[in-house]
């Protein structure tokens, strides 16, 4: 283990505002100590081809111009950074239009921010380790009071950013709501609901199981090597360009390696098949479920999912999103807001497939899985996770959202997500102890 140093972070001035008291500078002595595991190898020894690391950031800031663009370039330095802002111009299949909030929340910009000049960790400040870990859209929320933002990479306040992996938290709350107002029950099989998948894999799973990654399908990570099982259902999604042979066909074709519930496997077909399972009790598309759910949380701003090939939607990774609103939806959860058994389902400690797993356990340390989401339960945060560095905090305990947008190299980059997952635990603990009783007494 690793001790991060203490956050006390500097303030600029006192505010009069009392949705801002949690502000109040803290005594110098004073100290968040967070530990999080990095001594954790950067390269697996079987580490599917969405890992990797030690790239030169050079390559991050070579210049380019737009039409230097292609499907074969699009997620890699430096277009990425471009691309993942742009996702509507980008995805093969297109994007449907998700539509903000009727009442948005009334968002306002704490006068006495945190300092993110503040030294993080070996002399480096929180601004540093961003700039670092190439985050373009970092907002820490609470009480719809926005206590710290940063914005880098040409991005800004408005602008959504594909949220990758990350999307599927809003995929397991949608199924939820869906299972909360009794339309699913999570011990049926999918077959139940989607009778065209009697006879396959995942259609003999239960709801519960591919909500969870315990579908029994094989882990989709490989997405780099052409005609892995990843690469060809990436095109499929519209991340990549090939000649797709149909999305919900190769679902229905691919065989589970396992009993389901034996084993959790990553794999983006047990998410877009919840978003099947959605349009088909609900008799509504899945761009409308998305838009009231952006209404729940009082998005600010509209936003996109991606299409497939079959003219269906991929909320496995196809989401883009205002960094204000993913504050939003995370500040939502950390209320209490999400669907009862959302929170059942994640912080279910009886959930230990995903620590079994070798990968999983070794890129998250202290992390449990369940409901597209995951939960580090010593900490008592929920959070979503993506490729290219997009992640979501939710503090169940005070309400607090960290999020961040970032445009990494590659898929996953160990040391960055440990750093990300660290500066969030670490800011929400100091924000935990200024709102505490008894801290609050004594200033």
């Amino acid at each position: 283990m690793e001790l991060f140093n203490a956050l006390h972070l500097a303030r600029n001035r006192p505010t009069p505002q009392k949705e801002v008291r949690i502000m109040k500078p803290l005594p110098a002595t004073i100290a968040c100590i967070i530990a999080v595991n990095t001594a954790i190898p950067v390269v697996l020894a079987d580490a599917p081809s969405a890992f990797g690391s030690g790239f030169d950031v050079q390559d991050f800031y070579r210049p380019f111009t737009p039409d230097e663009i292609t499907p074969a370039n699009q997620q890699m330095w430096p277009y990425y950074k471009h691309v993942s802002a742009h996702w509507n111009e980008f995805a093969q299949h297109g994007t449907a239009a998700i539509g903000p909030s009727r009442v948005p929340a009334n968002l306002k910009v704490a006068e006495d921010r945190l300092d993110l000049n503040t030294e993080y960790e070996d002399g480096q400040s929180y601004i540093d380790s961003m700039i670092n870990t190439q985050c373009k859209g970092f907002v820490v929320m609470k009480n719809n009071v926005i206590l710290a933002e940063h914005y880098d990479n040409g991005f800004n306040v408005g602008d959504i950013n594909l949220l990758q992996s990350a999307a599927k938290s809003f995929a397991g709350v949608i199924t939820h709501k869906l299972i909360d107002e009794g339309l699913l029950d999570p011990e049926a099989t999918v077959s139940k609901y989607l009778e065209d998948f009697e006879g396959t894999s995942v259609g003999s799973a239960t709801v519960q199981q591919v909500l969870d990654m315990l579908s029994g399908l094989p882990t989709l990570l490989d997405f780099h090597t052409p005609g892995a099982p990843g690469q060809l259902f990436e095109v499929e999604q519209g991340l990549q360009k090939g000649e797709p042979k149909g999305h919900g066909k190769m679902i229905k074709a691919t065989k589970a390696n396992v009993t389901p519930g034996e084993a959790w496997q990553y794999s983006d077909m047990n998410t877009d098949t919840l978003a099947l399972l959605a349009e088909e009790v609900s008799g509504k598309k899945y761009p409308e479920l998305l838009t009231e759910l952006f209404g729940d949380f009082g998005a600010n701003h509209g936003g996109s999912i991606a299409k497939t090939s079959d003219g269906t939607y991929a909320p496995s990774y196809g989401i883009s999103i205002s960094a204000r609103d993913y504050a939003l939806f995370h500040q939502w959860i950390a209320q209490g807001k999400a669907p009862e058994s959302y929170y059942a389902s994640v912080t279910d400690p009886s959930k230990t497939k995903f620590g079994e797993n070798e990968l999983s356990s070794a890129t998250f340390p202290g992390v449990q899985y369940g409901s597209q989401s995951y939960y580090i339960s010593d900490a008592k945060v929920i959070y979503s996770s993506g490729s290219y560095g997009q992640s979501g905090y939710s503090d169940l305990e005070a309400g607090v959202a960290v999020v961040f947008l970032s445009d990494w190299a590659v898929n996953w980059e160990v040391a960055k997500g440990n750093e990300n997952r660290g500066r969030a635990i670490a800011i929400i603990n100091h924000l935990r102890l200024e709102s505490s009783p008894n801290y609050l007494r004594g200033h």
